[in-house]
């Protein structure tokens, strides 16, 4: 059995930063996010002996092993045996639609995608809570990288989501919007990217290190009021209110760290006002990546314009499935 795995990778519109552990083990989280047509992939091979073979793009990881020498993998791989405990080798091969660092939660994305193939190799049945929660463990836990509890639910469940972050629980709570609002905002949506390298735990570890400072508090529970009011408009469909709210929690993500933004981010700013852009925010920890922009009637200009100072941009496709896995060649006929 050859299983395939893929899981999106997604936009968050407000709140990011609430689902830090040590902040909603506190004061609680909420995220509005968005799963998009950009994927990471697992493919899975198992094998008859109990060797390892593992390659993955994004980190430029190539190893082989035997089983019984997991423990001298690479953190994450390792983690991942340790956590399945497989009793045969396999083949494991991982690859993604964008690069490490984009703000669009690709390593949680990439992990995600490896833990449902897994569950479909293994048959383990566990539900998306479950495959959700495991994939955050293996990345917060096991491997110590910093980092929210969004991506690895986004990914899971896809579609838009309002996500409540809790000590005990999270609550996955599902957007049902009509058509026609999602596919304006599909409209509105333009991401940029600014190629400055960052590590994203390197940048929430300063937030860390700030966040009990009463000012920076306000501002985390300012992004957490601005989810609910995204997650409210989204509903009656007032998308031409969500670019000036996207714009407003993006002045209070800043305020969260001094390396959240620095002169690059803010030249893209700073043209994309120039080409008529109506709000936007940058996307991930912070640092770089793609930022969102939202625009209106002039979006084809913004785009043409951005390209042309040298920025590459992508346009959005939502998409309403989460992880999924599959068999290769389970339905061929001879």
């Amino acid at each position: 059995m050859l299983v395939r795995a893929r899981a999106p990778l997604r936009i968050s519109f407000a709140g990011g930063g609430t689902d830090i552990r040590e902040y909603y083990e506190r004061f609680g989280g909420a995220v509005v996010n968005a799963t998009i047509g950009l994927y990471c992939y697992t493919t899975l091979k198992p094998r008859s002996d109990r060797k390892l073979v593992i390659r993955e793009s994004l980190y430029g990881v190539n190893e082989e092993a035997e089983l019984d020498a997991k423990d001298g993998l690479n953190t994450f791989f390792g983690s991942v045996v340790r956590r399945f405990n497989p009793l045969s080798g396999f083949e494991l091969y991982v690859s993604s639609d964008t690069t490490y660092g984009s703000g669009l939660g690709s390593s949680s994305t990439a992990i995600v995608s490896v833990v449902v193939a897994f569950n479909k190799w293994l048959s383990l049945n566990l539900d998306l809570y479950d495959l959700a929660e495991l994939a955050y463990q293996i990345e917060r836990s096991d491997m110590r990288i910093k980092g929210g509890k969004q991506d690895q639910y986004a990914a899971v469940f896809g579609g838009f989501n309002f996500i409540e972050f809790y000590r005990d629980k999270v609550i996955v709570n599902s957007m049902r919007l009509s058509d026609d609002v999602v596919k304006e905002l599909q409209f509105r949506c333009v991401l940029v990217r600014v190629d400055r390298p960052r590590v994203s735990g390197d940048v929430i570890g300063e937030q860390l290190r700030l966040m009990d400072e009463a000012e920076r508090l306000e501002h985390y529970a300012q992004l957490k009021r601005l989810a609910s009011e995204i997650k409210n408009r989204l509903y009656v469909g007032k998308v031409d209110e969500i670019p000036a709210l996207v714009s407003e929690e993006w002045e209070h993500k800043k305020a969260l760290s001094p390396s959240i933004s620095n002169k690059e981010v803010e030249k893209a700013f700073k043209l994309a006002l120039h080409y008529g852009v109506q709000g936007g925010k940058l996307l991930g920890a912070g640092g770089g990546g793609y930022i969102l922009f939202l625009v209106g009637e002039n979006r084809d200009g913004f785009i043409k314009g951005m390209r042309k100072e040298g920025y590459e941009t992508l346009t959005v496709q939502f998409v309403e499935r989460g992880a999924e896995a599959w068999e290769v060649g389970k339905y061929n006929r001879s």
